[in-house]
């Protein structure tokens, strides 16, 4: 759960795997004042990633509350229910209540706080290269990128299937001038890394969470020493991921723990 300030009024919002919904209205451009606060100083794409984030919402928001066959005032108390639960929990309770927000035509992102997760991370771990698997409207790329450019060089492989999303992204790059550190490949992402031959000091999961075992194994040539790789949606998407935790769980060579924020988050070290 995390909440998002805007010019009049607050509102809280309610994570759901890629993302989350929001609950309430808002009037004029959200400040997101809690997150962010060195991205703020490059105001275009602050801005840009407020509309980005607000677009996601309001789409998961849509496709939440169709599934929920009950009426307003249950839903809401259904969102005030997975407020108040641990993170671990959530996604038992959302597929007990047969709400699931995975579909491709959605322009499905991450949130504020994944966002500055991804973004100190890449700050203090400086890493040349960046391998993300499954970048939807590009949002968490564009995290990715702000930190190399501040932080002074790298390139972040943004990898996504659909063809309309890839051209959002390469349009956003350029406007905010972070062309230089982003690189789209579009295109079915299996087929994308086998192509590919040195490894990666980031890897970022962010795909259908039931291929998560799938693509580790087709990235693992990719991996060296201190390697850090990252999936998404480990709690909200439990059952999906089972094998791929038992897989990371069971390697000699790999140091990992999920970390209990957001929609859960595997944070894994190569050894």
């Amino acid at each position: 759960m995390h909440r998002i300030r805007s010019l009049s009024l607050t509102w809280t919002s309610l994570t759901l795997g890629h993302t989350c919904i929001t609950l309430g209205l808002y009037v004029g451009m959200s400040t997101l004042d809690s997150f962010m606060n060195k991205i703020k100083q490059n105001k275009l794409l602050y801005e840009h990633l407020v509309h980005r984030h607000g677009e996601s919402e309001e789409q998961t928001y849509a496709k939440a509350r169709s599934q929920y066959k009950g009426n307003d005032e249950d839903f809401f108390s259904l969102v005030k229910q997975y407020g108040d639960l641990a993170s671990d929990k959530k996604g038992i309770f959302l597929k007990e209540h047969g709400i699931s927000i995975q579909d491709s035509a959605l322009s499905l992102a991450i949130s504020p706080e994944m966002g500055e997760f991804l973004f100190n991370l890449t700050l203090s771990k400086r890493p040349k290269s960046i391998l993300e698997l499954g970048s939807s409207n590009g949002v968490s790329t564009l995290y990715f990128a702000e930190a190399l450019r501040v932080s002074g060089g790298g390139r972040v492989l943004a990898t996504e299937m659909e063809a309309s999303k890839c051209e959002t992204l390469r349009n956003d790059v350029r406007a905010l001038g972070l062309a230089d550190f982003v690189e789209v490949c579009e295109g079915d992402v299996f087929e994308t890394v086998k192509n590919l031959r040195e490894p990666f000091d980031i890897i970022f999961i962010d795909i259908w969470a039931s291929s998560y075992l799938d693509i580790f194994k087709a990235v693992e040539h990719l991996l060296a020493p201190r390697t850090t790789v990252l999936a998404d949606n480990m709690y909200t998407a439990f059952e999906e991921v089972q094998e791929f935790r038992a897989y990371l769980n069971a390697s000699p060579k790999i140091c990992n723990t999920t970390l209990s924020f957001e929609s859960g988050v595997e944070f894994a070290v190569v050894m």
